[in-house]
């Protein structure tokens, strides 16, 4: 919350704090309160969104947007995209996760986003993010409305080598169909 301070009115950090207060507590009680020994669905999800998102903002200096899971009208289960950010030509990423405990969930999260795309959960999303990007970004909405937007796939990775993930993204059919936006970053999380 204390970033948010800069720039956010008091009335939308009351907002934010009350959406975000219950949804803590139960992301908390999936981690265990930190004490993490085994990952399951819902962690391994958390814990591969967190990680992509930071890699993200910490490796190109994106925009550091918080989780949906923090910033939806729900507790848990976010509906929509899993995390946020604006690269540095402001164009709206738009990022989903995938955790499968027995392979690398890559198919997952380009097929979600390839899904989402269809139902528009990216133009629905807008209204969640519409909050967080500063005043200084805004220019990233005139280019959404032009048709410049983004997506991140983040999944969890099992025990495949670099060039063996890369060729299989590469030969994907989600992929493919995800080749003409102005950005697509894929993370694999190795857990």
């Amino acid at each position: 919350m204390s970033w948010i301070d800069s720039f956010m009115p008091e009335h939308l950090r009351i907002s934010l704090q009350a959406r975000v207060e219950p949804t803590i507590q139960d992301i908390t009680a999936h981690l265990n309160n930190g004490n993490l020994n085994a990952v399951d669905s819902d962690s391994g999800e958390l814990v591969v969104s967190e990680l992509a998102r930071q890699s993200v903002v910490n490796q190109y200096g994106y925009l550091d947007i918080p989780i949906g899971e923090l910033i939806a009208t729900q507790v848990a289960q976010n509906p929509g995209f899993d995390f946020y950010s604006v690269n540095l030509n402001d164009i709206i990423l738009f990022g989903e996760s995938k955790y499968v405990a027995s392979r690398t969930a890559h198919n997952d999260a380009l097929k979600q986003i390839v899904k989402f795309r269809r139902v528009r959960k990216d133009d629905k999303d807008l209204m969640t993010i519409q909050n967080f990007v500063p005043n200084d970004r805004q220019n990233a909405f005139v280019n959404y409305n032009n048709g410049h937007k983004g997506y991140i796939a983040a999944f969890a990775s099992k025990n495949e080598s670099d060039d063996s993930l890369i060729a299989k993204i590469q030969n994907n059919d989600y992929f493919q169909q995800l080749t003409g936006c102005s950005e697509l970053i894929c993370v694999a999380v190795d857990v």
